[in-house]
């Protein structure tokens, strides 16, 4: 979810950067955007992402576990070493025989502990008793909202609805995709506006202000990745009167009649006019 989102909000930082040089005029395409698409891949792409992997080796049932998980992950995606090829998954000789493996997220390296449960999580069973249960149930409420679960929850046959060996359950990792990929189709659909809220300590105490959990917070929140695109292009940006105002007192000899002492009384379509003007007479002034 996380380096969803932060493709979107890169996305988004980059448009408007492209529409702010396109509206100025000024070449933009030496900014490269900061595509975490192949972070995405990995983790869920089929038939080789994580999460695709995870949810074939929860069909083996019984023959399924944490352990094959992890070794399939290290086998697809490490073949020849301990790093993969795009450099996102990675795994050392010690790791993989604790059963770990690292990934290359937008924000650092995290390791992950496959032997945790991944599998009996990422199934999220009902028990065929309490299934039966709410079937059963003398309550239409209980049995109406069992029924909505089901739809929302599972896949049936059509054929044999009412046969329970015939519900397949999907996955926490499927419906987690799925419902991602509703949010990111509904964002994209707004115009998005977008706010940090940092923490400034841990304590809660006023006046404290912990300089590396800031930091983390604003790496972690993708705020560091929108700077570092705004440095590609031109980061420091006057607007137009603050900008003659400045450098107008570069070239005290010029005549007010040629050149205003500031954009004051001078209507706003000719500020852009009378900032190139400026420049072109501080060259000349150089000369």
């Amino acid at each position: 979810a996380n380096e969803a989102l932060q493709q979107q909000f890169n996305k988004f930082i980059f448009k408007n950067e492209q529409n702010l040089y396109e509206t100025e005029k000024i070449e933009w395409a030496f900014i490269a955007f900061p595509d975490n698409q192949d972070c995405l891949d990995l983790i869920q792409l089929r038939p080789n992402g994580i999460l695709s992997q995870l949810d074939d080796e929860c069909k083996l049932g019984k023959n399924g576990s944490d352990r094959n998980w992890v070794n399939r992950l290290y086998h697809t995606l490490l073949p020849d070493g301990n790093v993969s090829e795009n450099g996102r998954f990675r795994a050392a000789a010690m790791q993989k025989v604790k059963g770990l493996f690292c990934v290359q997220h937008f924000a650092g390296i995290v390791t992950y502990a496959a032997e945790t449960g991944f599998l009996e999580k990422n199934k999220d069973e009902i028990p065929l008793t309490a299934m039966s249960m709410f079937e059963s149930a003398t309550s239409q409420l209980l049995r109406e909202v069992f029924d909505v679960h089901l739809g929302n929850n599972f896949s049936l046959s059509d054929k044999h609805r009412d046969d329970a060996k015939t519900v397949k359950s999907k996955t926490v990792g499927t419906q987690f995709k799925e419902q991602l990929h509703f949010l990111i189709q509904r964002v994209e659909s707004t115009e998005p506006h977008y706010i940090r809220c940092l923490k400034p300590n841990d304590l809660g105490q006023a006046n404290l202000f912990t300089r590396k959990r800031v930091a983390e917070q604003l790496r972690y929140g993708g705020v560091l990745e929108a700077v570092r695109v705004a440095r590609m292009g031109y980061p420091v940006r006057l607007d137009l009167p603050a900008f003659f105002n400045r450098y107008r007192m570069l070239i005290p000899t010029a005549s007010i009649v040629h050149l205003p002492l500031t954009l004051d009384e001078v209507a706003e379509p000719y500020w852009q006019d009378m900032c190139a003007r400026l420049v072109d007479m501080i060259r000349l002034n150089d000369k």
